[in-house]
């Protein structure tokens, strides 16, 4: 069906698979932290039953708090293993506007996965603007956002503000992108399904570069609103950040094209 979609459709729809997958991810942890299953009940609630009953319930029993007791186990060496990768070196290569094509040839096949949100980790809680200037301080200019594609010609997708992206330790591929603009809060970080059980550990380290990066450069975005129908002027001056609605910017009446499409 993807042949029948624009490249801004495209684009979108994937920006919105990954957006839902995201959030999904976040209520199936939820789930996994708190329990799907009914809260036990004593035995002496359930009324008579027999001696064999009796028995079978009390071996289940044992097997669930066998079982519960794993769990906590894997959560534990989960937490630990990435404290460990934390503690690792991870080398973060920020791809520049003019370098996309590069980034393109070898990802662009790249079947892309959301990582989990979390409540502890600043990329996943903290105001989305708030995050563009610590990611302008750390890493400079984004790889795509109106800018980029003014003076370059990359057209990603107009519903999202702005996209970093990034090659890890030499071959892990990641992106970081708004969420919903300069009204979101947390970054949609997404990474090659291959790589899926490091992103936890990749996205910590994201995010404490982040915490270090206290003091924002000024930085300048435009948005376009898919829910409020409207462009919006985004940035830092150096003193506040600000959020104006604004006519569509020139480059926008440029025909969409599919050459440096990457959320495929």
């Amino acid at each position: 069906m993807s042949q029948f979609l624009t490249p801004h459709a495209q684009a979108q729809n994937v920006v919105q698979l990954l957006r839902e997958q995201r959030r999904a991810a976040r209520a199936a942890e939820v789930v996994a932290e708190r329990g799907a299953r009914l809260a036990a009940r004593p035995l002496a609630e359930l009324g008579e039953v027999d001696r064999w009953t009796r028995a079978f319930l009390a071996v289940e029993a044992a097997r669930q708090a066998e079982r519960d007791s794993v769990r906590r186990a894997e959560d534990a060496k989960a937490d630990s293993l990435i404290r460990l990768a934390q503690m690792a070196s991870l080398r973060w290569r920020k791809v520049e506007p003019g370098a996309q094509q590069s980034f393109v040839e070898q990802f662009g096949e790249t079947y892309w996965q959301a990582a989990i949100p979390g409540p502890r980790l600043l990329v996943d809680t903290a105001a989305t603007d708030l995050l563009r200037g610590r990611l302008q301080a750390a890493f400079g200019d984004p790889t795509r956002n109106g800018d980029a594609r003014e003076r370059h010609g990359y057209g990603g997708s107009e519903f999202v503000q702005f996209e970093y992206w990034f090659v890890v330790n030499d071959s892990i591929p990641l992106l970081a992108l708004d969420v919903d603009g300069p009204f979101g809060h947390g970054l949609l970080v997404a990474s090659d399904e291959r790589y899926a059980g490091l992103l936890r550990p990749i996205k910590a380290d994201l995010s404490a570069r982040l915490e270090a990066a206290r003091r924002p450069d000024p930085w300048l975005d435009y948005y376009h609103s898919y829910e409020r129908q409207a462009w919006y002027r985004t940035g830092y001056n150096g003193v506040e950040r600000f959020t104006v609605e604004v006519r569509p910017p020139r480059w926008s009446r440029q025909p969409p094209t599919d050459r440096w499409i990457i959320h495929r």
